[in-house]
């Protein structure tokens, strides 16, 4: 059975995840910042719960593979390694994904276009953004060197790194590409091309949906009801 239908319940996600993308930066460079980091992130994914909860089995599966990624993060930062890093970053990949599925499968669903899909669909765009962030730093740890950067971080530094290339996930889903931070290998190439033919596409054919919904809703029996009165 679908949970009653709040509808500021994506613009409470989007916000927290605004509140990640401007704090990121800020906080990873204090002593504690990773760790206030990762319980900010904690917050998002139970922001995230909340947001898909309409529905029993996403629900369940939302749950579930939010508390492997929360302990893949809590294994990381006690044994931090090679291993580490692939575990904890794959399972972040998983669940963002997981989430901006949900949440799109939501947005193009029927009924009316409202200001919650719109705060849905953003937040699906800013989800996707980060799971390539971190798909791009599993790349970079299985093979190092896979992308040309401006700035030589530390090895141990994998804050830094999933920042890094959470800047460069952001500006080639946008289509920006300012040429600072460089793909070397195939694999990270064939990466950048999907990611930027998503963005593109995101764009294009689901804003297109959005304005087509809202423009069968207007033009509906109601709508012309009214009309002629």
């Amino acid at each position: 059975m679908a949970a009653p239908d709040n509808p500021k319940r994506h613009l409470v996600l989007l916000i927290a995840l605004l509140t990640l993308v401007i704090l990121a930066p800020l906080l990873t460079q204090t002593r504690r910042g990773t760790l206030v980091f990762n319980v900010i992130g904690v917050a998002v994914l139970l922001i995230g719960i909340y947001a898909v909860s309409q529905h029993k089995h996403v629900l369940v599966v939302a749950i579930v593979l939010s508390v492997l990624s929360i302990l893949g993060t809590s294994f990381l930062l006690v044994y931090p390694g090679h291993v580490s890093v692939i575990v904890s970053h794959t399972t972040i990949v998983v669940v963002l994904g997981f989430f901006a599925v949900a949440i799109l499968y939501y947005v193009v669903g029927n009924g009316r276009v409202t200001s919650d899909k719109i705060f849905a669909a953003i937040c699906a765009y800013l989800l996707i953004g980060y799971a390539w962030a971190f798909a791009y730093s599993v790349l970079d740890e299985c093979s190092p060197g896979a992308f040309a950067t401006p700035t030589e971080l530390a090895l141990d530094d994998y804050a830094g790194r999933v920042l890094q290339m959470r800047y460069f996930s952001f500006i080639t889903l946008a289509t920006v590409g300012y040429g600072d931070i460089v793909p070397r290998t195939t694999g990270a190439r064939t990466m950048v091309i999907l990611e930027a033919i998503l963005g593109q596409f995101y764009l294009v054919a689901l804003v297109g949906r959005l304005v087509g919904l809202h423009i069968v809703h207007g033009t509906g029996p109601h709508h012309a009801t009214n009309k002629e009165l």
